[in-house]
């Protein structure tokens, strides 16, 4: 892929492949150029037999992404749970510290002083 010289071609490609593209782009913060790019490229080292070595550490399946966005969103879900349940017990210890200091602040009687 490296110093190749670049030539400027024209290729039809359906509207699903360039809504495919787009995303791909979008995912991988590339160009729609690169992706085409890389995408061609590691088609091309599979047609070799070469495909192991073909992935740098920036480059994911899609699939792996979208199962990863899953893990992602099931764990925010869960901090939100966490959060919500944590917010509700400072509010009970919140609560339960003004009635002590409310049972501290009122008079004490001692135990024969009520039946006076």
């Amino acid at each position: 892929m490296g110093g190749r010289k670049k030539v400027a071609r024209t290729y039809r490609l359906s509207q699903d492949i360039i809504e495919e593209l787009k995303e791909i782009a979008n995912t991988l913060g590339i160009s729609e150029t690169e992706a085409i790019s890389r995408a061609i490229h590691i088609l091309y080292l599979q047609l070799k037999g070469e495909e192991k070595n073909s992935f740098d550490s920036s480059i994911v399946p899609f699939s792996e992404y979208q199962k990863v966005q899953e893990q992602l969103k099931q764990a925010l879900y869960k901090l939100g749970e966490l959060q919500g349940e944590l917010k509700a017990k400072n509010e009970l210890i919140h609560e339960l510290r003004n009635q002590i200091k409310e049972l501290k602040n009122t008079p004490q009687k001692r135990w024969w002083e009520f039946w006076k």
